[in-house]
């Protein structure tokens, strides 16, 4: 059974008006498919939010992806930034932010994703490149970079594998070996024609070979029924030691649990939320993120809905262990919703929403929850009007102790790093804003 709630973000002009609308707004009944305000006052202790300062990591005509990592070893994080069209993947040193090409032996990137694949001691990089959404019988190739000693001269390419419309690569450690293998989601699958693209999509995972540049990479699929699979994320649902995979797709939101039988992994698929069901061409789940909640919600999941959609979602336990997950739109505001992230920018314990859309407004902001039932959310404005928001990545950039924000935009073909200045003020609040 679906359970659809649905919550609210706070602004300045709220603030100020709270006391005049408050008796209206605890008239208001919870209605699914409509942003309304909560109707119970929140008394919990809220810290002061972080203030952030926006810096130009570089001009990226048509970002699309972004990753912080340590490139050069020098112990500092630096900033991969690829882009789709026109081709580009390039890395970004830290903190100059002097440009280094990685590779001119591919073309039309869509991914990338971090890794010592090899063993050495430096970053590799896994991509997804010759994408192409309507390509769905060719492209789609998945390679690997081998991080040179000297990181500023070009990485070799070598094959991973193919799948047409590669779209979506992460590393997880499916079998809890401490080795990683890369799971691969396509958006279509093969032969899959618009609007519907009503062909099951191929997830796919790898597993690193003893020499990676010279052998075949193994290859087995985890699942072939879902379609139109546009966001991923791993994390290690039943603390086994083991990672999982949660998928975005038409269908909405599904979780993968890895197990053993014999030598092989298994898989067990759980569907956790619908999504937004309307338009059959555009619908389900886009992004999908994973939180750490507070007051005994434990693990809270983010969404962008439907595909490519307006809004903002949260999804917690439904009341049986059995049923689908609440739904709660927390924004309805998205013009083209395509970056997401979950992390605990202000340090209080629990992680806030990082989302944006790179459509008209082309704007990021940060959702910190305010009651225990993760309904009631307020919004922070990181960057309203100059960041298409396509890519994200959350890391400690300047290594102050505090976790920063990067983030590429495709219409705004820029990458920008937003330095976490901590709390504007010491001491800790009240909120009461209904």
């Amino acid at each position: 059974m679906r359970t659809d709630r649905v919550g609210h973000f706070d602004t300045d002009m709220i603030r100020v008006l709270r006391r005049v609308i408050s008796a209206i707004l605890v008239t208001l009944a919870l209605a699914p498919g409509r942003m309304v305000f909560g109707a119970q006052e929140s008394r919990r202790v809220v810290r002061p939010f972080p203030e952030f300062k926006a810096h130009t990591v570089a001009h990226l005509s048509g970002g699309y992806k972004v990753a912080a990592v340590d490139i050069d070893r020098d112990g500092k994080l630096d900033v991969v930034g690829l882009a789709t069209h026109p081709s580009s993947l390039a890395w970004y040193r830290n903190p100059d932010w002097e440009r280094h090409v990685l590779t001119s032996q591919a073309k039309q990137y869509i991914d990338l994703a971090p890794c010592d694949i090899d063993g050495d001691g430096r970053a590799d990089l896994a991509i997804a490149h010759e994408f192409g959404m309507s390509r769905t019988d060719s492209g789609g190739l998945v390679s690997w970079l081998r991080c040179p000693e000297e990181p500023t001269r070009e990485w070799l390419m070598h094959a991973i594998g193919a799948e047409p419309t590669s779209h979506r690569i992460k590393w997880a450690d499916p079998d809890g070996d401490g080795r990683k293998e890369l799971i691969n989601a396509p958006i279509m699958g093969r032969g899959a024609k618009g609007p519907l693209w009503d062909a099951g999509t191929k997830l796919i995972s790898y597993r690193i070979p003893a020499s990676p540049a010279t052998e075949a990479w193994p290859s087995s699929v985890i699942d072939d029924q879902l379609t139109v699979i546009h966001g991923i994320a791993v994390v290690d649902w039943d603390e086994d030691g083991r990672d999982d995979i949660l998928t975005a797709s038409f269908e909405g939101i599904h979780l993968y649990r890895s197990g053993r039988e014999g030598n092989k992994i298994r898989w067990q698929k759980t569907r956790l939320g619908s999504g937004e069901q309307g338009d059959p061409a555009k619908c389900g789940s886009s992004e999908i993120a994973v939180g750490k909640g507070g007051d005994g919600i434990g693990r809270f999941l983010a969404t962008i809905e439907p595909w490519h959609g307006d809004k903002v979602v949260v999804y917690t336990p439904g009341p049986e262990p059995s049923s689908l997950w609440q739904r709660t739109v927390i924004d309805a505001t998205f013009h083209e919703g395509h970056a997401l992230l979950c992390a605990d920018v202000d340090a209080d314990g629990e992680d806030e929403i990082i989302a944006g859309y790179r459509g008209k407004g082309r704007s990021l902001y940060i959702y910190d929850c305010v009651d225990p039932a993760q309904v009631r959310w307020r919004r922070f404005p990181l960057d309203e009007g100059d960041m298409a928001a396509s890519g994200l990545d959350v890391a400690d950039v300047n290594a102050d102790g505090r976790l920063d924000i990067i983030c590429v935009g495709t219409a705004t073909s820029n990458v920008k790093w937003y330095e976490n200045l901590g709390p504007a003020q010491p001491d800790e609040v009240h909120d009461h804003s209904p």
